[in-house]
């Protein structure tokens, strides 16, 4: 495995027990030790959310795209698609993704004591 460089933690008060590093060079998430795989999309929307943890993001945000684009039913579920996708990578490192109805997504530690199983 090549080398990791240049790796940043993320500092936030709502990702207290976790530590997490990502590497903008060689687009790499790494939670708690564990590299997230994330598509190039999911990495660049895994970021947004990881640097306001606890803070909702706008769709529009999230997908790059003016609110008129964001409308389009295709787009709409393409970002959910993701979501589920980042979601589900992250469950298990005690981490989740909300949605804000009709706004956008926030990541939030999962508090001690919520099940493992779905």
């Amino acid at each position: 495995m090549p080398e990791i460089m240049s790796l940043q933690q993320v500092e936030r008060p709502q990702l207290k027990g976790h530590r997490v590093h990502y590497s903008i060079v060689q687009h790499l998430v790494i939670i708690d030790g564990v590299i997230v795989p994330c598509t190039p999309t999911e990495y660049d929307m895994l970021l947004l959310l990881l640097f306001d943890a606890g803070k909702a993001v706008a769709s529009t945000r999230l997908l790059g795209l003016s609110e008129q684009h964001l409308l389009a039913r295709n787009n709409r579920r393409c970002l959910t698609q993701h979501m589920s996708n980042l979601r589900a990578k992250l469950f298990s490192l005690g981490l989740d993704i909300g949605c804000v109805t009709g706004y956008g997504y926030l990541l939030l530690s999962r508090p001690k004591g919520w099940a493992e199983d779905r």
